[in-house]
Order: C-alpha cells, then structure tokens, then sequence
C-alpha cells in the first residue's frame, strides 16, 4: 500500500527526532558551502538526480530540519552521507568540517544508486528481443497469410514446420490482444512490486542492492556517531524497506527477509560500534561488488541471447514459409 501523507509525515519525524542533531549540523555546514553544493549539480548528467541534488541545496538553503528528514526518506543515497559527514560536536571555521561535508557531496553527486539500476544492462537485450518479437509478429499477420493462400491454391501437402508458422500466424491474427493484456499485466505489477509482493518474492539484484544500502546507510550513521539502535533503525527507514514504520527498534530492522544473511548477522553479532561499522561497509562494498558483476554477467549473456533467439525465429519462419515453395518449383520442373 503506498504511503500516505500523513504516515510520510510521521515517517520523517519519527526519523527526524533521533537525528535532530546531525540534521541541525549538516544545515548549518552546509549552508556555508551552499554556492560549492549548487555548483556539483552541472556535473550530474541525469535530470531526475540532478533536480533531487537542487531539492537538497534549496533544503539547506531553508534551513528546515523537518524538510531534511522528509528529504533524506525521499533521497537518501544524497542526503545521508552528508548527514553522517556532520557530528554535532564537529567544528567550523577552521574549513576541515566543510571539506570533509564537500567531499561526501562529491561522492554523492557521482555515486549511481545500486538498488535502482541493477537492471539496467538488461534494457538493452531486451528491447532487441521485444523489437524482433514485434517484427515477427507483424510478418506473421500480413506475410504468412498471402503464402498461405498461395498454399491453399496449390493444395500442397505441407511439412510440418509450415503448418506450425500458419497456426502461428492464426494465432497472432485472431488472438493479438492476449499478448498486450499479458504485457500490460506484467508492467503494473512490476510497478507497484515494491507495495504489493511478498518480500520472498523479491528478486536476487534487488535483495542485494537493499541490503547494501542498509549496511552502507548504517555504516555512515554508526561513525557519525548516532546510537546504534536509532542508527539501525533509521538506515531501514531510508533503504527503503521500512518507509511506513517508525525508527527506534532494532528487531523491526534485524527480522525483514529483505535483508541478507551477512547484514543480518553483522547487526545480531556482539560488536564495538567501531568494529560493527567496519563490517557493515565491507559487507556494503561486496554487495555492490556482486551486483556490479551479476550486472556484467547479465549484459554478456542476455545480448548473445537475444541476438540467437531473434536469428533462430526468423530463420524458422523463412523456413516454413520457402521450404513448400521450393519443393514446388522442383516438382514443376
């Protein structure tokens, strides 16, 4: 179910309040580098981050707490780095604070967000099938039809190969509206997965990217120095799985199935808030190392695919439709 304004609202206060803090400081940092902040947004070539990187300038320009922590719900690959960069007991003046906050600002505006373009590489491949699927299609309603009458004209005995492209064909002609209910179904659902699937039924990419986001979001919070069932317990609420609930349990971030094995045993362990931070970032960083390669390994084996898939369906349409017409100009010679 998605989130109404109002649990939003209650969302970013609850996150809000154990980190009222740091939300202060970085506003305070950052609004002293505001003109550097503006500037990193010309290097971000996609509009979508590039208006969310805007929002968090003219947030901190504003100077609202209760705005950051709706922002950082909303936006957290951007605003939590900045957030953790921030201790309250950290210092200004001497321009340390402020180059450290600009550091992570640097790294927030060149950092792609794992869990969103796990599938990207896919897009490619895909479309090439989807492209040689509609092509096919489209040769199987206008094409198949005229050498089918020609067929028929004949009384030919066709082989089999033949018969299954007309009855291909009949099925494309008199069913077409199938696929596109199919389609339409398959993108809703994919739209809306993240309010309505089982967590179990989440895919492997996105399980990965979630739980590295979790251990990275905790990782930054832990060092900051936010106690750590509050810094638990928030990293949740900004990784996207826990938007709706209230921050300030542990167990409602260690019990979610979304999480990996690795990331819940490094949060269960007894650890130093140290230790416990080195583990989280390093599981963090071996998940996005995975998912970079399960990325790799995705374009490498779906493009020769679609590649072999959309060559092996034109060449048994050719087939079917040329090999009774070539038998026929044997016979009549």
């Amino acid at each position: 179910m998605a989130n109404t304004p109002s649990s939003t609202a209650a969302a970013a206060s609850a996150i809000g309040t154990p980190l009222g803090p740091w939300l202060a400081r970085a506003l305070e940092i950052g609004g002293g580098v505001l003109p550097a902040l503006r500037a990193l947004a010309s290097g971000i070539p996609v509009e979508r981050r590039r208006a969310a990187w805007l929002e968090v300038c003219d947030t901190i320009a504003a100077g609202d707490a209760g705005r950051a922590a709706a922002g950082l719900l909303r936006d957290p690959e951007l605003w939590m780095p900045l957030v953790a960069a921030a201790p309250p007991e950290a210092t200004t003046g001497d321009g340390r604070c402020e180059v450290a906050f600009l550091d992570r600002a640097i790294d927030v505006t060149g950092r792609d967000d794992s869990a969103a373009v796990w599938w990207r590489p896919a897009l490619y491949p895909l479309a090439v099938l989807a492209i040689a699927i509609a092509v096919g299609c489209l040769l199987a309603a206008l094409v198949v039809p005229t050498f089918k009458q020609i067929f028929n004209d004949f009384g030919m005995q066709l082989p089999a190969i033949t018969i299954a492209v007309i009855v291909l064909s009949d099925a494309v002609h008199n069913y077409w509206w199938i696929p596109i209910v199919v389609a339409t179904t398959v993108a809703l659902g994919w739209l809306t997965s993240g309010r309505w699937w089982l967590s179990w039924l989440v895919l492997p990419g996105r399980r990965l990217g979630w739980s590295a986001r979790f251990a990275r979001f905790a990782a930054d919070l832990l060092e900051a120095g936010v106690p750590e069932s509050d810094a638990i317990a928030v990293a949740a609420a900004a990784s996207g799985r826990q938007a709706s609930r209230t921050a300030g349990k542990v167990a409602s971030a260690i019990d979610q199935k979304w999480l990996t094995a690795a990331v819940r045993h490094a949060i269960e362990i007894p650890l130093g808030r140290d230790k416990r931070a080195s583990l989280l970032r390093q599981i963090a960083a071996c998940h996005e190392e995975r998912l970079g390669v399960g990325r790799s390994w995705l374009a490498w084996c779906l493009g020769p695919l679609a590649i072999f898939v959309t060559g092996f369906f034109v060449f048994l349409l050719v087939l079917g439709l040329f090999m009774p017409l070539i038998k026929l100009v044997t016979d009549l010679s």
